[in-house]
């Protein structure tokens, strides 16, 4: 692993490729480490512009846990991948299993289990555009360390094994933790992918409410209410709206976006405006007039007729429906020990 760690400073890149590299690695999650130390075995690294790239894209290849060879990568599909049951497991020729799906997959075993690539990679780094990476895929990030382990290891959220009922960042980071209790740990440091929610630590009275909160709020951001168009810029400027700062109201705040009258900003108004123009009825896709139509045109004036103020990512107002309060808490009344 600490080879892995210092990667970055072999390959040719720029000073700022390098420092983002530096905080990039210091802030990547156990089981993120697991999985690049195989995607550098199958993707080509030749400099600090295709590892951001790699990094930004981690999410791209599936992890099986502890599945080091062909026998346990069997016993691992036929547990989590064919749920097969207790009763037939003693039966199932698990290393032929595991060379079948190996010679299918063609993934890497590593000293932590097996990596593959599940999708193409995109060019989301171009070399001039490094202020527009998040860290690849995660909603809040959370680091906990113990007597054993007083550096820390970091976990992103959310964290799927409750669906996938495989292990995933939690489960793997206990491991390296040596514990299975996030209530033999401590706090080290929280944060959350929106810049506006701040101080999670004070927020919590402990770990397992903010990891079950960032778990909640990141299925949020994950399912983009339920394909609602411009899910996160409508989220973003109603949080901007109410001067959000913490999780807990940004997670009511996600269950209650039908209380926020919004359009996107300029460059978004042209297909914001064909749905509006179609879910109103106005005109037909694939017509004479549809294809003649002032989508962004109208889109302004419907922004207009509603009486939507200016923001960030485009124009809100609250419509004066009924606010749901289904996890926010006195803000007064909540710390975690940072010990």
């Amino acid at each position: 692993m600490k080879n892995l760690e210092y990667l970055w400073k072999k390959l040719e890149g720029t000073e700022v490729e390098n420092e983002y590299l530096e905080k990039r690695f210091a802030e990547m999650s156990v089981k993120e480490k697991y999985i690049l130390e195989g995607a550098v075995q199958i993707v080509e690294v030749n400099n600090a512009l295709n590892l951001i790239n790699l990094t930004e894209q981690l999410s791209n290849f599936d992890f099986y846990y502890k599945a080091t060879d062909n026998k346990t990568l069997g016993e691992y599909v036929a547990r989590h991948k064919e749920c097969a049951s207790n009763e037939i497991l003693p039966f199932i020729k698990m290393d032929l299993l595991g060379r079948e799906y190996h010679e299918d997959f063609n993934g890497v075993f590593t000293d932590n289990g097996y990596v593959y690539q599940r999708n193409t990679l995109k060019q989301i780094y171009d070399g001039s555009n490094l202020d527009k990476m998040t860290g690849d895929d995660w909603t809040v990030k959370i680091k906990v360390g113990n007597k054993d382990y007083p550096e820390g290891v970091w976990v992103n959220l959310p964290d799927y094994e409750f669906s996938s009922l495989e292990p995933d960042e939690m489960a793997i980071a206990l491991d390296a933790l040596g514990t299975n209790k996030w209530s033999r740990c401590a706090l080290l440091d929280a944060k959350c992918i929106f810049p506006n929610i701040k101080e999670l630590a004070e927020q919590y009275d402990s770990i397992e409410e903010l990891i079950s909160d960032g778990n909640n709020f990141g299925y949020a951001c994950d399912e983009q209410g339920q394909g609602m168009p411009f899910f996160i810029e409508h989220l973003e400027s109603a949080m901007e709206l109410e001067g959000c700062t913490r999780l807990d109201f940004a997670l009511d705040i996600s269950q209650n976006l039908n209380c926020y009258d919004f359009a996107p900003k300029e460059e978004k108004l042209e297909r914001y405006g064909r749905l509006l123009a179609s879910k109103n009825g106005i005109v037909e896709p694939d017509t004479i007039l549809g294809d003649n139509f002032d989508y962004t045109l109208y889109a302004k004036a419907d922004i207009e007729n509603r009486g939507l103020e200016p923001c960030k990512n485009g124009f809100i107002k609250s419509n004066g429906e009924v606010f749901h309060y289904e996890f926010s808490k006195d803000p007064n009344s909540m710390k975690i020990s940072m010990e």
